[in-house]
């Protein structure tokens, strides 16, 4: 769970050469998978990184007293499974069926409100949102909202999932989306509601609340400000 956690990879921060496993593994928890690599002992943990998703680290360890000697992403195995997720999403990207529902807890209606512009300009920025699951499963799902105060907006998501690693069941399944067009306002900094129409003339409605600290939940997603808003 530690692993799972939003941008887990800074906890390398706190490791050091020739910690011992025991050490580590009370930083990051259980690794993922072991092996000895040329009379090295190789543990491997994936951590999530924010803006990329789930990283291979390889740990490397001196097998005579299980002392840490030196850690890194591994770029391959990293490339290789993103390589393996779009296989996936491309698959059921033929197979899904057209969506009905919102994703998030929004509402197809469209409410006729006269957009409030100082509410507009106070929420513009980037938002980050990351949901991890357990369970026997890893992954999770990755969104990023940009609301700019001319009016426009952005979103992308991008899911992967798996479960079962190393035995005859395993199964993984991966998924991408995105949309972008024009967004308003009503209400007041706390609570309120937005719709956004996307380039296709669909409007999607949420209900919006602040959670504090730069924390706002649209509909039952909860988000982060993340920065400002890289606007066009």
């Amino acid at each position: 769970m530690k692993t799972m956690s939003l941008n887990s990879v800074e906890l390398t921060n706190q490791l050091r050469p020739g910690m011992s496993y025991a050490e580590v593994e009370a930083i990051l928890g259980k690794p993922r998978s072991s092996q000895m690599v040329n009379d090295q002992w190789i543990a491997r943990w994936n951590l999530q990184e924010m803006w990329k998703g789930y990283v291979p680290y390889d740990m490397v360890f001196n097998p005579a007293d299980q002392t840490l000697i030196s850690w890194s992403e591994n770029t391959q195995a990293f490339e290789q499974k993103q390589e393996q997720l779009q296989l996936i999403a491309n698959e059921l990207e033929k197979q899904a069926p057209t969506a009905t529902t919102p994703e998030g807890g929004g509402t197809t209606s469209a409410p006729s409100f006269e957009n409030d512009e100082a509410l507009m300009n106070y929420f513009t920025g980037e938002y980050y949102s990351f949901t991890a699951v357990g369970g026997g499963q890893t992954g999770g799902t990755e969104r990023k909202l940009t609301l700019c105060a001319n009016g426009k907006y952005s979103s992308s998501s991008e899911s992967g999932y798996s479960g079962d690693s190393g035995t005859a069941g395993a199964w993984g399944t991966a998924s991408q989306g995105g949309a972008s067009g024009t967004w308003r306002i009503t209400g007041n900094k706390n609570t309120g509601t937005i719709v956004t129409t996307n380039n296709s003339g669909k409007s999607t409605t949420y209900k919006y609340e602040t959670c504090g600290n730069g924390c706002i939940y649209l509909g039952n997603i909860k988000f982060a400000y993340a920065g400002k808003a890289e606007c066009w």
